[in-house]
């Protein structure tokens, strides 16, 4: 993809699942580092399947456009990576849309934003603001009703941030505060 509205000069927007290899392993590492240097968490299968993920071309991926997912990454002319965020359907996690289901009868109808991470030199750019807008945008464009997402509850810049952009809290508990927003006029209501 080509550099969007509102984008900084010098960044383009990449769509991953389409990349070459080694560009889908290059973000995945990114996001992998970035973790381990906000949380001080390496790397588990049973956290992170979903960036095992991105190096999957076919029917496995999550963010494939066929699964009504995606996954960006904002990159330098010289192809660093500065930034990235991912979305895909909540079904793909049974557990949490099973936990959530009062809220979510049709966990088909909501998408979860995740890996939404800058790195530590690019923040304060607005790079976030920027990716997490896009992604709501392409959300509603892939006919999904609601946004969900959730960051750790001790992270209070990330709760601000989420909460600034318009999303709600919900649900808070095991260190874990979880957030939606309607992406349709009519779901609004709902959610209130």
């Amino acid at each position: 993809m080509s550099t969007k509205t509102g984008l900084p000069s010098g960044l383009s927007c990449m769509f991953v699942p389409v990349a070459p290899q080694c560009r889908r392993a290059a973000v995945r590492r990114f996001c992998l580092d970035t973790i381990k240097e906000v949380y001080g968490t390496g790397y588990r299968a049973d956290w992170h399947a979903d960036l095992d993920l991105l190096a999957d071309e076919g029917a496995g991926s999550w963010f494939g456009s066929y699964e009504r997912g995606a996954f960006w990454a904002l990159t330098t002319a010289d192809g660093g990576i500065v930034a990235t965020a991912g979305l895909y359907c909540l079904a793909r996690k049974p557990d949490l849309a099973a936990a959530f289901s009062a809220r979510y009868p049709d966990a088909g109808n909501v998408a979860q934003l995740v890996r939404v991470y800058v790195g530590g030199k690019h923040r304060g750019q607005r790079l976030g603001r920027w990716l997490s807008s896009f992604a709501e945008s392409e959300a509603r464009r892939l006919g999904f009703e609601t946004l969900y997402l959730h960051a750790s509850s001790d992270r209070s810049e990330a709760i601000s941030f989420w909460e600034g952009s318009g999303f709600t809290v919900f649900a808070s508990g095991d260190g874990t505060t979880h957030f939606d927003k309607a992406l349709r006029v009519d779901q609004a209501k709902s959610h209130e």
